[in-house]
This record gives structure tokens, sequence and C-alpha cells, in this order.
């Protein structure tokens, strides 16, 4: 039998015992959501240990950001399905959160992983790198060039959406071997995002030929012609399908001739033999 105890406790007090701001009792008494015991005739509060519990359970629901006027509601008549209803509700709303945070995360660490690439390229300089294999997912229409530029751009969004990035994603064009192999032959190119999904294909690990340059759009067609001619004349083979990446291009420079976009292509030694 649970020994009932008569001592009762001043707002102070009893905001001590529950390790709370003084203010959030009398707030709760304000709002009608935690009322006092009582009211002494000088017109001071008191509160008594059975209102303990009472308040840790309000306090449970506060600390997972329930709304006040959810909380009333619900403290009107508490009960085990109301509280399990409710619970999953919440945990719909966090998860909606913790989703939010890491696109924001994602968004933060991509920043700042291609703010320190662009620092250390030299631009203009075909550089032969060792690169591991990496999951990218490509789109599964292939870009129509004769399109406009609104509708090639909105053809962009509609990948980045469809696959849900929300934040900066390290996205391009990929341009078929086989095309760029036959000059004057229409190049084959579609969309690719370098993302861990479901859909996603392994880019093989390789030396890769790899150059950046500060371009508008409307000049990389001439840096990939320049970048296939110097590997031909260097001894080098295509050995794979050649990336288009675009690095922050708005978010890091205000004119669109000092974007930086990064190429790279698998390559190999041409074999000679004697």
């Amino acid at each position: 039998m649970k020994k009932k105890n008569n001592k009762t406790f001043s707002t102070g007090e009893f905001a001590k015992l529950l390790e709370v701001n003084k203010d959030t009792l009398l707030y709760y008494d304000k709002i009608d959501l935690f009322k006092p015991a009582g009211i002494y005739d000088n017109g001071y509060r008191y509160y008594t240990f059975e209102q303990f519990d009472h308040f840790m359970a309000i306090q449970s629901l506060r600390t997972v950001e329930l709304p006040i006027k959810e909380l009333k509601s619900y403290f009107d008549e508490p009960n085990a399905s109301s509280l399990q209803q409710l619970a999953m509700e919440q945990q719909e709303k966090v998860a909606k959160e913790i989703q939010k945070l890491q696109d924001i995360q994602f968004f933060l660490e991509r920043t700042v992983a291609l703010t320190k690439e662009m620092e250390q390229v030299p631009y203009g300089e075909v550089m032969i790198k060792q690169l591991p294999a990496e999951l990218v997912v490509y789109s599964m229409e292939k870009i129509d060039w004769s399109d406009s530029m609104e509708a090639l751009y909105e053809h962009s969004m509609q990948f980045i959406k469809q696959l849900g990035v929300k934040g900066l994603a390290a996205n391009g064009v990929v341009y078929e071997k086989d095309a760029l192999l036959h000059e004057g032959s229409e190049h084959v190119s579609r969309l690719f995002c370098r993302l861990d999904a479901p859909t996603a294909q392994t880019k093989p690990a390789g030396l890769y030929a790899i150059v950046y340059q500060k371009v508008g759009y409307e000049e990389i067609p001439e840096v990939l012609h320049q970048l296939l001619t110097y590997l031909q004349e260097e001894g080098w083979a295509l050995d794979g399908d050649l990336y288009e990446e675009y690095l922050l291009h708005s978010l890091s420079a205000k004119e669109e001739k000092d974007y930086t976009t990064k190429i790279s292509v698998k390559v190999k030694p041409t074999l000679i033999y004697y």
C-alpha cells in the first residue's frame, strides 16, 4: 500500500525537485496544462508529491516536441490506445525531420568535399590517376541535344528529383565510349549521378584521364575534343565512357565562364607490337 505524503512544495521548491525552470510551472498553470494542487490563503501556489508522475508524463511528451494543444487534448482523457496513435503520428513527423537533417548533412558534406577538390586541381592539365570503383545511377532516357535549354534543364531536374536527391548531387552527363571512338557519329549520352541507390551501377576502378576546366557550357564540346586528341597523341586509348561532371557551378561562381567542369574517362595504354 502506497504511503500518502502530505508534504507540500512551493512553486520554486517543486521546480527544483523536477529540475525545471520555475517559469515552466507558471506557464503550464496559465494555459491550464498543469495546475498546482492548491493555493494558500496568502495567494501562493503549492504542489504535492502526488503530482510528480503527472508532470513527468507531460514532460516526456514535450521532449518529442508534441504541441501544447495536443498535449492538453490528450491529458483530458489519457489512455493506451490514444497514446499509441499519438506516438505513431509523432514518429512519422520525426522521421521526416531526420530525413531533412540527412539532406542538409549530405549537402554540406558534398560542398566541403567539392570545394576542397577544386582548391587542389591544376586547371587545364590532363592527369592520369588511379580511381576506385564507385556507384553511379544513370538516366533511362538518352539526352536529345536538339531540345531547347529549358527542356534539357527540366530533364535534368526531373532525373535528380526521381532519385530523391534534395541537396547538392555529383551529377552531369556521360558519353558512351563507342560513339566517342567514331568521329562524326552522334554522341550517345545520358545523365548520371554519383549515388548509392537501388538502381546504381558500378563505375569500374582503374586509370582515368582527368581534366578540370573553367568554361561555359558552350565551350565544353571543344574541351572534350581537345582531351580526346591529347589522349590519342600521348598513346592512351579509351577504356570506358566519358564523364562530364559539374562542380558547384552557380554556387561557387557568378559568371558561367568561371564554372568548374570535371571531365574524366577510363583509359589504357595503346598496345604497340614489334
